[in-house]
């Protein structure tokens, strides 16, 4: 067990424990001080009748013996006689406070379940009831009468009856205490354990995900409880999840990266060696070389902005524009490149549209979109680019299509990461990052985008902006 556990276990028992023996102390206490009265009950007047009738007719010895036969009777009622000495028939210890209510019964007249019995002899016997036996302490009466006193044997003679904290003591409900312990050593141990065993697991979890492995499950391991350690057991494998489809990810983008920069380099060498082999192609070469250096340093420049919008180190400096203006410059700059596949690119947009947004980042997310629709387009089609705009409270929604083939359906989601360019992409020039950087740009701005294929053919990617 863990160190938490025992703090757990500890906390609970000892707090326990310490109300246990509060309860005690304040039953035996206020037990202990109680001033037990005379019984009132019909059923101690009838034995107060009872043993002043023997004591009348039978004398002192039949007394003795129907008192003792009480005694062993266990009776709820107990009788005493008591002479003009103040010494009970059976030499039982009496209380001083019984005597003073008995006397001033008798001495007010009133006499309730008090009797006084003069005999023959002249010697007057005191006789009257209280409602438990004093060898009970949880009555509140003095301990039971020792063997020279005709009682029972007393629990403590060996120590004395002076003595008072012997006498607490033995007064002390230990059984009570006991079971209270025991009960208090069990709850807590298992209060303990149900907090520290899920807590035991996600330490365990942390320390295989510190080592590198990601595919540990914790939720799993939870059981069937609904608590804070639950959800954190589940957003933990969440946590997993996502840190293992980000390292993924790196590692495709690492991979992805370094076949896009060696098929360049690779070009760049063999023109430097076409230069060196034939002097009068250098000039050919070179404008190679310049080629394939202006793509990879397009390529790198995309792939630092990306990483960027990823990494969240982007601050958009929003203002407001007017977003048809902003499309009638895209289509105009796209315009010079569709004309060379014979594509006709078709604007339908209201008169003003005004957004807020940081503009140029908007201008290379749609134009991205755009380029990419006139890549895959077959010769002599249609580009459209439609933007809606219902109200000035709702969104703004831009669909962009195209008269392509599409994409596979597994493919729609994952053509929004970099390096993924569809089934067809390896018939196009180009490096897979565009559609990427228009997905963060987007989404910085509070917005979505996604694609669909059309019926029976084509391609759309829409984008959703707020007001």
């Amino acid at each position: 067990m863990g160190r938490l556990f025992w703090k757990f276990f500890l906390f609970f028992f000892l707090a326990q424990l310490t109300t246990a023996l509060g309860v005690s102390a304040f039953v035996l206490f206020n037990v202990t001080n109680q001033n037990p009265s005379i019984d009132q009950s019909p059923m101690g007047q009838s034995l107060i009748d009872a043993a002043q009738s023997t004591l009348q007719l039978g004398g002192i010895q039949a007394t003795k013996q129907l008192l003792s036969r009480w005694e062993s009777q266990r009776l709820a009622h107990h009788v005493y006689v008591v002479d003009q000495g103040e010494q009970d028939l059976l030499n039982r210890k009496l209380d001083a406070s019984w005597l003073d209510v008995a006397q001033q019964s008798i001495k007010s007249g009133t006499q309730e379940n008090v009797a006084k019995v003069t005999l023959a002899n002249q010697q007057s016997y005191l006789i009257f009831v209280v409602s438990s036996r004093p060898n009970r302490p949880r009555a509140g009466l003095p301990p039971p009468p020792g063997p020279e006193e005709g009682g029972r044997p007393s629990y403590f003679k060996r120590f004395g009856h002076s003595n008072a904290l012997f006498k607490a003591l033995a007064k002390f409900p230990m059984k009570g205490l006991l079971i209270g312990t025991l009960a208090s050593a069990l709850f807590a141990a298992i209060l303990a354990w149900y907090f520290s065993k899920p807590i035991k697991t996600l330490r365990l979890a942390f320390e295989h995900a510190a080592s590198g492995d990601l595919n540990i499950s914790v939720a799993d391991k939870m059981g069937s409880r609904k608590d804070e350690l639950s959800d954190l057991g589940r957003h933990f494998d969440h946590m997993t999840s996502r840190l293992g489809a980000v390292l993924q990810g790196q590692t495709r983008l690492l991979h992805h990266v370094s076949h896009e920069l060696r098929s360049p380099l690779a070009r760049i060498h063999m023109a430097l060696g076409l230069a060196l082999q034939t002097p009068e192609k250098a000039e050919n070469s070179l404008a190679r070389i310049e080629l394939e250096a202006n793509r990879m340093d397009k390529m790198i420049g995309e792939l630092l902005e990306l990483s960027r919008f990823e990494s969240g180190m982007v601050d958009l400096k929003k203002e407001d524009f007017l977003l048809n203006e902003l499309l009638d410059m895209i289509v105009e700059d796209a315009a010079f490149e569709a004309s060379n596949k014979r594509i006709r690119i078709a604007l339908n947009a209201p008169q003003t549209v005004k957004i807020s947004g940081q503009q140029d980042l908007m201008h290379r997310a749609i134009e991205n979109v755009v380029r990419n629709a006139i890549k895959y387009a077959p010769n002599d089609s249609i580009v459209n680019i439609d933007c809606k705009s219902h109200s000035t409270s709702k969104p703004i929604e831009i669909t962009i299509t195209d008269q392509g083939s599409g994409v596979l359906e597994t493919e729609l989601e994952d053509i929004f990461k970099p390096f993924v360019r569809g089934h067809s992409g390896s018939q196009v020039v180009g490096h897979g990052v565009g559609l990427a950087i228009t997905k963060q740009v987007i989404e910085a701005h509070g917005g979505k985008v996604w694609a669909a294929n059309l019926k029976p053919h084509g391609f759309s990617v829409t984008m959703i902006l707020p007001v």
